[in-house]
């Protein structure tokens, strides 16, 4: 099969973004054509991202998380920062059981944590940056305050989650009384409030000012104890990367609470054999990706978590052997955004933001024009990711850098929630055992396990004869929204998926 090109994707010789929305890539281009780094155009970026993207894909911007894998050309050092939010202190199983039914519900006010996107990316920017902190939000202020029109995906989106959504929420989303359609323009007054304030006041002007105490109030109102201090004692954490050799290639992962270990899990376990002997579209590539997913999801399920609430024993995880019990049947499709951005000192940006679901858990905050995340909604009710207040849950956000010889050379992540730990050992196999570019790595079909013994595959593939439940799926398919930038030859390379709506940009 001839695999068609399905990526947009520009050459730059000095700097490159590849985000999901245009108008998101054009923010952080104008920064760094303005003087920024890599650092300063992902504030302009994320932020952009949050406006325009926020909620509907649902990209996740101030009521979500961020992770971000930065590599910073001047030490030469990879720095990875986990701005995942905790649980309300109010947040307890007995809580969960009397309100939830005995199970962790999919949306609702027990499925939010408090957001730590702000203080994630105001964390990046003072350790990375170089601008003034207030000058790269003035892209997200305007489209904000203005407003931005509505494309295909976010009518899709609106349109799926109308009847769910409050009537203050309607009022900002579908403003005409009826589910967006295309080139309607969306204004965000009181999300363009917050936005100014955190510019001004920093994330102290966030979580321990109005908009923190309205969150709070919201969801106490809808039966679930927050406190101020919830906010206030917030913060992100610069933690050590996971690291993993793969044939020659360092492969960058985020440490648990995210499953980024579950990669680098599926990984180790195909270094028992030879993957470049099997095509790309072979279906021994296919049983040999599935046997190594299904033992490291198993693996997922038994022993990650939030690393402050009890020891997790990443060696004994990495380890491999089989797993008591089969991995969990519920594959959740929760989306979320991810971006990549390389500059001409050559420093590298890895960054992934979401409220998980689309509209997150549905709770709209009027007064901050706010929607929460579902992040809780990632809780178990028993093992090392049993719901607990404070704690973190298990996070389906990673990023993802690739170094070769001492160099980072692709920064590449994509949307999927608990695909993307199946995803990105695609990435990371197309690129090192099938030695794709980054175009061709984000163009390349895929297949994912989709629970139980069900296997998703885009079209192109040779299928295994038996032991899976096979879903075909169109090329392209719903198979996850990936971008990418690749530093090769003197150039930089921006890859957007024609999965979503992005386009790169560069110079």
């Amino acid at each position: 099969m001839r695999v068609l090109n399905l990526s947009r994707t520009i050459l730059a010789e000095h700097a490159v973004v590849a985000s999901e929305q245009p108008l998101a890539s054009l923010a952080g281009y104008d920064v760094l054509r303005k003087g920024g780094n890599a650092f300063d155009a992902a504030v302009a970026t994320s932020f952009a991202l949050a406006v325009t993207f926020h909620p509907f894909h649902p990209a996740g911007g101030i009521g979500g998380d961020f992770f971000g894998m930065f590599y910073h050309a001047g030490t030469g050092k990879i720095h990875c920062l986990n701005a995942s939010g905790w649980s309300p202190s109010g947040l307890t199983l007995d809580l969960v059981k009397k309100k939830g039914g005995g199970q962790i519900p999919l949306a609702g006010p027990l499925t939010c944590v408090i957001p730590g996107y702000v203080a994630g990316v105001c964390e990046m920017h003072k350790k990375l940056g170089a601008l003034e902190f207030r000058d790269l939000t003035r892209a997200s202020v305007e489209y904000a305050s203005r407003g931005f029109p509505a494309g295909e995906g976010v009518c899709s989106s609106v349109g799926s989650a109308y009847q769910d959504l409050s009537p203050e929420a309607k009022a900002i989303f579908a403003p005409n009384g009826k589910p967006t359609t295309p080139g309607e323009r969306i204004r965000q007054e009181a999300l363009s409030r917050v936005i100014r304030d955190v510019a001004e006041g920093g994330p102290g002007a966030f979580y321990s000012g109005w908009p923190a105490e309205k969150i709070a109030a919201t969801l106490r109102s809808l039966g679930v104890p927050c406190e101020a201090s919830d906010f206030a004692d917030y913060k992100p954490e610069w933690v050590q990367p996971l690291t993993l050799d793969y044939r020659g290639t360092t492969v960058y992962e985020v440490p648990p609470n995210s499953m980024g270990a579950t990669s680098l899990l599926i990984l180790k376990l195909l270094l028992e054999n030879d993957l470049s002997r099997t095509g790309p579209l072979s279906r021994e590539r296919i049983e040999l990706t599935m046997g190594a997913a299904l033992e490291a999801y198993a693996r997922r399920d038994e022993m990650l978590g939030d690393p402050r609430f009890g020891k997790i024993d990443l060696e004994s995880f990495m380890s491999g052997g089989k797993s008591a019990a089969p991995p969990q049947s519920r594959i959740r499709s929760g989306d979320t955004t991810a971006f990549s951005i390389a500059d001409s000192e050559g420093n590298i940006v890895s960054g992934i933001q979401s409220l998980f679901n689309r509209f997150g858990s549905r709770v709209f905050v009027p007064e901050c024009g706010i929607v929460l995340n579902n992040r809780a909604s990632g809780f178990s009710t028993a093992g090392p990711n049993k719901v607990e207040p404070r704690k973190r849950p298990l996070h389906t956000l990673s990023s993802l850098i690739l170094e070769r010889d001492g160099r980072p050379y692709l920064a590449i992540g994509s949307s999927g929630g608990d695909y993307r730990s199946f995803q990105h050992a695609l990435f990371v196999t197309n690129s090192v055992d099938y030695s794709m570019a980054a175009e061709k790595n984000v163009a390349h079909p895929r297949f994912l396990w989709g629970g139980g013994r069900t296997l998703l595959v885009e079209d192109g593939y040779e299928l295994p004869q038996s032991g899976y439940e096979i879903r075909k799926l169109p090329m392209p398919g719903r198979t996850g929204v990936c971008q990418a930038v690749e530093v090769s030859k003197g150039f930089l390379t921006g890859v957007c998926d024609v999965r979503g709506d992005g386009i790169p940009a560069g110079y």
